[in-house]
């Protein structure tokens, strides 16, 4: 304590060496004043970045003497404390994690202005190190021309015709599900589920079909062998300790705390490599193929790994791979988060349930007598089920997924006083910019979907939602997205009731800084007569 205590009277780089040496001077013992100089320079090295915010004209979260702004990172829930800095600072504030600067904007005009207008400026995301060959190269991490490229190859999967195509794999799939949840349940028609662990289950496997043309062994079993592969490299059971807050200030035990469980990834990567070669194959024989499906733009990326175009650009096998990986890993996390926090606010809000069910029940007597028509693309259009889309709407609001997406700056900027250095990081706290009270002056933490009906949402403030992100690196998905969260609500709707339990609890985790984590969240369905 009487160093520490020492240490923080001086308070830069210099001051800390000197500090040192005196350190090293004044005892008899000379292991422990190399041990005092040591540490003395580790403690310097985890401050090299202090005032550059500041010197910015940003709001900062005060750092500590060497741990940077966040020194329990483990214990914190980042997407709650980010409400609580907006309330704090504003629209825009700066933190010190560990060493690195990194800038958070919540202010609607500044998102703008960052992730649109200025894209020049903040064109990449950082560098990522998510313990994966494969993991390191999906599209949301690539960077400049090779993002560019990749995601042109991409793009033509989500034309409306292509999600028209894919529409009714989904609404079957959807439909199954809800017959195997109504076989599974009690005489008295009730189940239990852990929303998350069933949702993920059906959403892998329905990414599995709609995507790579296969169905899943065991697909409906939520403990199957894939899903739970999938979790693990989430790390859905992953919990934080001390070594995750000392990382960011001391990168060299990042080694021991890796961001992603490596050995599950492996077993997805060489079922993937799998299917890809078992589609070369079909295709190289002349056998009958989904034309212009995923895994033959993936079979087509393939072809051109030798090319010196993507020789330039460094596009190889893992790269192709890793964009089977993130079609998953994009897709089923994200949703399944938003529609069990849908359920959440369902089973909150029994009358919403009910209007939601009377507005479907309307829109299929309109295709059949009885209401006996299936849901389909054309019924889940907004013309046709308003409210509906607009609960949806409204917990994607809430609940945005992603906790901070990020840009790199990668030009100086500047704005009103306000100076973004290269290379700093500068995120969208998602949670914070969807609760402005200035856009949302009614209760902005209340779930009230009249906010997202056409009358009313033409009012709102674009860029106070920020669920998909904003201009060329939004999220390449999020038509396919909205096609899947309507099928799915209006099969549920139509088939159950949602009703909270003793035991149902919003309980997120601590220490996770990029998806939102949260405990088993248990609810009961109840079948509909």
């Amino acid at each position: 304590m009487g160093l520490l205590a020492s240490l923080t009277q001086f308070l830069n780089p210099k001051g800390l060496f000197v500090l040192s040496s005196v350190i090293s001077l004044s005892v008899f013992n000379p292991f422990l004043g190399i041990f005092a100089i040591a540490l003395t320079i580790l403690i310097s090295q985890a401050r090299e970045n202090y005032g550059i915010l500041e010197a910015g004209g940003i709001p900062v979260v005060k750092p500590t003497l060497f741990l940077g702004s966040e020194p329990n990172l483990h214990k914190t829930v980042f997407h709650l404390a980010d409400i609580e800095r907006f309330k704090q600072f504003g629209g825009i504030w700066g933190s010190y994690i560990g060493r690195k600067p990194e800038v958070y904007v919540a202010d609607p005009e500044l998102i703008r202005l960052i992730f649109v207008k200025d894209f020049v400026h903040f064109a990449d995301r950082k560098e990522p190190d998510f313990g994966s060959d494969v993991l390191n190269e999906i599209l949301d991490y690539l960077p400049g021309q090779k993002w560019k490229l990749v995601r042109t190859h991409l793009s033509p999967l989500f034309t409306t015709a292509k999600l028209k195509q894919m529409s009714d794999v989904i609404a079957d799939s959807a439909s199954e599900f809800m017959d195997d949840l109504s076989a599974k349940c009690d005489e008295k028609g009730r189940l239990k589920i852990d929303s998350r662990k069933y949702l993920t289950a059906w959403l892998i496997d329905m990414f599995a079909r709609t995507t790579l043309g296969i169905q899943l062994e065991d697909g409906k079993n939520p403990d199957n062998k894939f899903a739970e592969a999938f979790r693990a490299m989430m790390g859905e059971n992953d919990e934080y300790n001390l070594l995750y807050s000392l990382s960011p200030s001391f990168p060299f035990l990042s080694r021991f705390a890796p961001a992603f469980n490596d050995e599950p990834s492996k077993l997805i990567e060489s079922t993937f490599r799998q299917v890809i070669e078992s589609r070369k194959q079909q295709t190289a024989s002349g056998g009958p193929t989904n034309s212009k499906d995923f895994l033959d733009v993936l079979v087509n990326l393939w072809g051109r790994i030798d090319s010196e175009e993507f020789k330039a650009h460094g596009i190889t096998e893992n790269t192709i791979i890793a964009q089977a990986v993130n079609m998953f890993l994009g897709g089923y996390e994200t949703q399944a988060t938003v529609l069990c926090h849908l359920l959440f606010y369902l089973a909150d809000n029994p009358e919403i349930q009910e209007k939601m069910h009377v507005e479907l029940m309307s829109a299929l007597k309109k295709k059949g007598p009885g209401g006996s028509g299936g849901v389909d693309h054309d019924l889940i259009q907004e013309s046709e089920i308003p409210y509906i889309t607009a609960c949806i709407m409204e917990s994607l609001r809430l609940a945005p997924p992603l906790i901070r997406p990020e840009r790199i700056c990668t030009k100086d900027w500047n704005h009103k006083g306000i100076s973004i250095k290269k290379g700093t990081p500068v995120m969208i706290a998602t949670w914070a910019a969807n609760r402005n009270p200035e856009i949302y002056p009614d209760e902005p933490e209340a779930f009230k979907p009249e906010r997202f009906l056409p009358e009313n949402k033409a009012g709102l403030e674009p860029y106070a939602f920020t669920a998909f992100g904003f201009g060329p690196r939004n999220c390449i998905g999020m038509r396919f997205a909205y096609e899947n969260l309507k099928l799915f609500t209006c099969n549920l709707v139509k088939s159950f009731k949602v009703e909270k339990r003793p035991d149902t609890q919003m309980k997120y985790k601590t220490g996770v800084m990029f998806l939102i984590g949260f405990n088993p969240l248990y609810f009961d369905l109840v079948k509909r007569k």
